[in-house]
C-alpha cells in the first residue's frame, strides 16, 4: 500500500463513516473500480479507530459530562439506551459474521443496499415535528434505533443514515438523534475493531508506520469535518438529500453489474 492509497482510505474512511452514505459501501466501490487492493487488517482498525478519535474530539464536552456526572439521572439514562441499543449489533457481528463477509464480495447486493440506504433517508421527510429528547426517549427508542445499526454492517447500508433516520422515525429531534447515533458508534465500532485485531495474526506494519499515520490523520480530519457538515444539514433539516446521492449510486452500481 503506499501513501497515496493510503491518505484516499482515510479520507473516504472519516467522510464516508459519518455522512449517511455507507463507509463499508464505498470501500466496496473503491477496491472493484479503482483496483485499491483490500488493506491489511491493522490498518483498516486503525483508521476505523481514527474516526472514534474523531468522535471523542467533536463531542468531548457531552462526553466529559457525562463521565463527571453519572449521578445525573439523564446520564444514567443515556448510558443504559447506548449498551440496550448495541445489543443487536453485537448479536449479528458475533453469529452472523460469515455470511457478511460473503456479502461484502457483491457488489450487486452493494448497489441493492445503497437503495435501501436511499429509501430509509428519504422516508424521514414524512415524519413531522420531531420532538423527544434523551429525557422523553425509553428503551424501545434505543433498541429500535439498534437494530436498524444492525441492518447497517450490510456494505451499502450507512450506520449513522440508519441510527438517525430510525430515531426520527420514533419521533427524536434531530440533535439528539445526532448524538445519540455517535455515541451509540463508539462502542459497535469498538468492538468491530477488536474482532479485527483477533484475525491480525501477527500482522506486522510492512508498510511504514509513515503510511499508516497519514491514513489515520486523514480519517481523523475529515472526519470531523463530516460530522461538522452533517450537524448542519441536520439543523437545516436536509437530511433528505443524501438519500438522492444514494439512489443514484445505487443505480448506477445496478446498471454496470448488469
Amino acid at each position: 500500500m503506499t501513501l497515496i492509497q493510503s491518505i484516499i482510505l482515510g479520507i473516504l474512511q472519516g467522510i464516508t463513516e459519518f455522512l449517511p452514505v455507507s463507509s463499508s459501501g464505498h470501500l466496496v466501490l473503491a477496491q472493484k473500480f479503482f483496483n485499491f487492493q483490500t488493506p491489511p487488517i491493522l490498518f483498516d482498525a486503525l483508521i476505523h479507530l481514527g474516526t472514534i478519535v474523531a468522535v471523542i474530539i467533536y463531542f468531548w464536552k457531552d462526553l466529559l459530562d457525562i463521565f463527571l456526572n453519572l449521578k445525573k439521572k439523564e446520564n444514567q439514562k443515556l448510558i443504559l439506551f447506548i449498551i440496550i441499543g448495541t445489543i443487536p449489533v453485537v448479536i449479528v457481528g458475533l453469529f452472523l459474521q460469515d455470511s457478511i463477509e460473503k456479502i461484502f464480495n457483491s457488489l450487486f447486493m452493494t448497489g441493492i443496499s445503497f437503495l435501501i440506504t436511499a429509501v430509509i433517508l428519504s422516508a424521514t421527510i414524512f415524519i413531522k415535528n420531531p420532538n423527544k429528547n434523551i429525557k422523553k426517549m425509553n428503551w424501545v427508542d434505543a433498541l429500535f434505533i439498534g437494530l436498524f445499526q444492525a441492518a447497517a454492517i450490510l456494505p451499502g447500508v450507512s450506520r449513522s443514515g440508519s441510527t438517525i433516520s430510525s430515531a426520527i422515525f420514533r419521533k427524536i429531534d434531530g440533535q439528539t438523534a445526532f448524538k445519540f447515533s455517535f455515541f451509540l458508534a463508539i462502542p459497535a465500532v469498538l468492538g468491530a475493531v477488536v474482532l479485527q485485531l483477533f484475525d491480525l495474526k501477527n500482522q506486522q506494519i510492512g508498510d511504514g508506520l509513515l503510511i499508516y499515520f497519514a491514513g489515520v490523520m486523514a480519517a481523523i480530519i475529515f472526519g470531523l469535518l463530516a460530522l461538522k457538515f452533517l450537524n448542519k444539514v441536520l439543523l437545516e433539516k436536509k437530511f433528505y438529500l443524501f438519500a438522492i446521492y444514494c439512489a443514484v449510486l445505487g443505480a448506477a452500481i445496478l446498471l454496470f453489474f448488469h
